[in-house]
């Protein structure tokens, strides 16, 4: 639906057989019955939907950081264009999540702690001048495998906002839920709109590759973020955090990103 809505004549053809023999061999967690089960009964308490918002927001800011560090030193245009658009929306989401953390719940996080929660975004905008992030492991000439691995996260990221806005919902005051709904709506648009680009760039790219090697990396991919979900489930998380993603080898994230900002907030247990 992504890819029809924002590229119409694109097709993919290599791209949607990759996926689809992928889903086969390595069917995702994330696309089951009993994954949505588990992310309700979660979300329920309070305390657990207020600090999946705080990481939400803290994963988006992180990952902007790495977009921006990659559309720094993109070689091409087109795909430098389109990475600092996605690492300014990232960069934007992530105050989206704090501001669905204040209507949901209204006078849980104190003052202090919301001005230090805004530092999770960095700000980015179009017109700021591009600049690899110092230290950053992601200042390098963006690749196929990038944009298959960020195609991969955006899907994920979509399924969970499908979860996530009912579950959202049920904790808002009757008077915020309209503004919920626009959030939600805003974060949904720039979802598909990134499964799309990946897609299209995936595709144009692997044009050339060995389609062999082309399934296998897409299927290896889907492989580690399938790992990575699983060992997520295992401790009631669904958003890994920054320092959670660094213990793994297989995870986006990598050993040296700062430890993540997850404060005690002001939610209790119901």
């Amino acid at each position: 639906m992504a890819v029809r809505t924002h590229f119409p004549d694109a097709g993919c053809p290599r791209y949607f057989e990759a996926l689809d023999q992928a889903l086969q061999d390595e069917p995702p967690p994330f696309g089951t019955a009993e994954y949505g089960l588990i992310y309700r009964s979660l979300s329920v308490e309070p305390r657990w939907m207020g600090i999946s918002l705080i990481t939400n927001a803290e994963r988006e800011g992180d990952g902007s950081r790495r977009l921006w560090s990659l559309a720094a030193c993109s070689v091409d245009p087109r795909h430098q264009r389109l990475l600092k658009r996605h690492a300014c929306d990232e960069s934007r989401h992530s105050l989206i999540y704090l501001s669905l953390l204040d209507l949901a719940f209204p006078g849980a996080v104190s003052p202090e702690f919301r001005a230090e929660l805004r530092q999770l975004s960095p700000g980015f905008t179009m017109r700021r001048e591009l600049f690899p992030v110092p230290g950053s492991p992601y200042a390098k000439v963006p690749t196929i495998d990038d944009f298959l691995q960020m195609n991969i996260a955006e899907i994920r990221t979509t399924v969970h906002h499908a979860l996530q806005r009912p579950a959202l919902a049920a904790h808002c005051p009757p008077e915020n839920q309209d503004k919920i709904t626009r959030l939600h709506d805003a974060l949904l648009t720039d979802e598909l709109s990134h499964i799309a680009y990946t897609a299209l760039l995936v595709e144009e790219i692997g044009r050339d590759a060995d389609p062999g090697r082309f399934a296998a990396l897409f299927r290896r991919r889907l492989h580690d973020f399938n790992t990575i979900t699983t060992e997520e489930l295992g401790g009631d998380v669904f958003d890994c955090s920054v320092a959670c993603c660094a213990r793994r080898p297989t995870c986006r994230a990598k050993a040296g990103d700062p430890e993540p900002v997850l404060h005690q907030i002001g939610i209790g247990r119901s």
